[in-house]
């Protein structure tokens, strides 16, 4: 079993457009392990995550220590409007991610998908259009892409946004045995019930790391009611 990589920031300053969006920002999250990230809307968590894919420049420094080398990351970004009359399915999008070619010059039964599919349990969901599909659908699709490349670290935004209960827990399942297999999950969420029970740390951001430690004493010290963190049904 190859343990996911740690994470190490020291000084990670994020700006956009002359904006500042994270700034100064130190953190250790150790490998192998469930981590929550949370923190109020425009506080800078997807900005922190797309900086660890590599997505926003920034200045300070963003080492991963992998055990075994340098491996692949896999990243789920936040569920986000998009134009629904395109004319692609589930299966396209995912063949997209394989590959940057046309998908029509790809064969149609990657391996790679097949694998992902099955445990995505998303079968049902590839001759569709993406923009037929639910949220919940949609998620477990960009779960599934995200998956692709058996990443051992995963960065996650907001996974269980507009998932109904059976989605998540089939999705947390799935993460759950990720985590077991040594894998390293960054994951920003707003539900406190879900961050307490999965998460081995919890990390609160409002412009940089505010507090960290284990989610029950973030969660305490944070005064949950007050914070803006729900509680899914």
């Amino acid at each position: 079993m190859i343990k996911g990589p740690s994470l190490h920031l020291t000084n990670l300053t994020v700006a956009v457009k002359g904006m500042t969006l994270l700034s100064a920002m130190d953190l250790s999250l150790d490998g192998g392990l469930w981590h929550g990230i949370a923190g109020p809307n425009g506080g800078g968590k997807s900005t922190l995550l797309k900086a660890i894919a590599g997505l926003h420049n920034h200045s300070g420094t963003i080492e991963l220590h992998w055990p075994e080398g340098r491996d692949a990351i896999g990243y789920m970004p936040q569920l986000s409007p998009f134009d629904a009359s395109l004319p692609v399915t589930a299966l396209d999008f995912l063949r997209m991610h394989c590959d940057k070619r046309p998908v029509w010059l790809r064969f149609k039964g990657d391996p790679k998908i097949a694998a992902v599919v099955e445990k995505v349990r998303i079968q049902g969901l590839l001759s569709k259009r993406l923009g037929t599909l639910s949220s919940g659908e949609r998620q477990r699709v960009l779960l599934a892409c995200a998956l692709l490349n058996s990443p051992h670290i995963l960065l996650l935004d907001e996974p269980l946004a507009g998932v109904d209960k059976y989605g998540r827990e089939q999705i947390l399942e799935i993460l759950m045995t990720f985590k077991a297999n040594g894998g390293t999950i960054i994951m920003i969420e707003h539900d406190w019930q879900i961050l307490q029970q999965h998460c081995d740390s919890l990390s609160w951001i409002d412009g940089t790391l505010q507090t960290h430690g284990d989610p029950m004493s973030v969660l305490q010290s944070l005064q949950v009611p007050s914070i803006g963190l729900r509680h899914a049904s």
